[in-house]
């Protein structure tokens, strides 16, 4: 893939018909569609998923329409993703991150099988010194563009009835957990907000003042970019998330917590909050 549409002809391929039965649907309104420049058709991701959702979830796809890699294995994949991160070619991660999707997988365990493994394998790039440390912002950089594209993609109408507050706290710069659980509870018709990383007390509080939120989502991993947990921070940590406890205590939200560095909280400090490890954990704490 060379970007994110794809004409009438892969269309007709990727669901196994003829260049007229596309037209057709697009005349119709079942599938929609664009218009280049050049006045030739051309469809998203949106589009297409749009129209599987709406009217035959079991259709064979030909998904080397998608993304034409040969590898099925979730080795080669990890390795895919790595690489294009390096490669800063955010197109090519969406287009297998979609072709996951459209084989049946869900968002969860696209997070914990292919990208947060893919994150794990740059960490180790940069421990050993084979990329320097801009290269591997880069590769974060690229991998959230796909996300956020996927996201866009994926993401179903919110209901107002479920709220929640996601968010990385104090020294915690990457935001790429917080991003992948917003999409998770997208799909379960939350509305989200996202504070992204490196967020304070004040702001929470701010945000608490002006919204009603049933959850609190926190993600703290321990890769060499998120320093929340590193001994000059870790006080200031454990005062926060006490902070936070008590706010989501006076105001009757649930407080949950993730990721591997829930361990060194855990070694220091008495918290009443709901753990989880993996993306997978999240669906079944809501």
């Amino acid at each position: 893939m060379t970007n994110n549409y794809l004409n009438t002809k892969q269309v007709a391929d990727l669901f196994k018909v003829d260049n007229s039965t596309i037209r057709r649907w697009t005349l119709s309104e079942k599938l929609k569609c664009t218009s280049s420049n050049g006045g030739h058709r051309k469809f998203s991701y949106k589009h297409i998923l749009d129209f599987i959702e709406n009217h035959n979830k079991k259709l064979n796809l030909d998904l080397k329409q998608i993304n034409n890699e040969k590898s099925i294995s979730v080795t080669e994949r990890k390795k895919f993703i790595t690489q294009n991160a390096l490669d800063r070619n955010s197109i090519e991660i969406q287009s297998i991150i979609m072709k996951l999707y459209l084989e049946g997988k869900t968002t969860h365990e696209i997070f914990d099988k292919y990208i947060d493994p893919s994150l794990d394998a740059i960490q180790t790039l940069l421990d050993e010194e084979s990329i320097s440390v801009a290269e591997e912002h880069i590769a974060r950089k690229t991998v959230s563009k796909s996300l956020n594209n996927f996201r866009d993609v994926v993401k179903k109408s919110e209901d107002e009835t479920k709220t929640a507050l996601c968010l990385n706290l104090e020294n915690d710069v990457p935001d790429l957990a917080i991003d992948m659980i917003q999409i998770i509870l997208e799909g379960q018709n939350y509305s989200v907000h996202n504070a992204g990383s490196n967020t304070s007390i004040d702001n929470i509080k701010l945000l608490l003042n002006k919204n009603n939120f049933d959850s609190i989502f926190i993600y703290m991993c321990s890769r060499q970019c998120c320093t929340a947990t590193v001994r000059d921070h870790i006080d200031n940590t454990l005062k926060s998330l006490k902070t936070i406890e008590s706010l989501c205590k006076k105001s009757s939200i649930n407080l949950f917590i993730g990721g591997p560095a829930t361990d060194i909280i855990e070694s220091n400090i008495n918290l009443n909050y709901t753990k989880f490890l993996k993306f997978s954990d999240i669906l079944n704490l809501i």
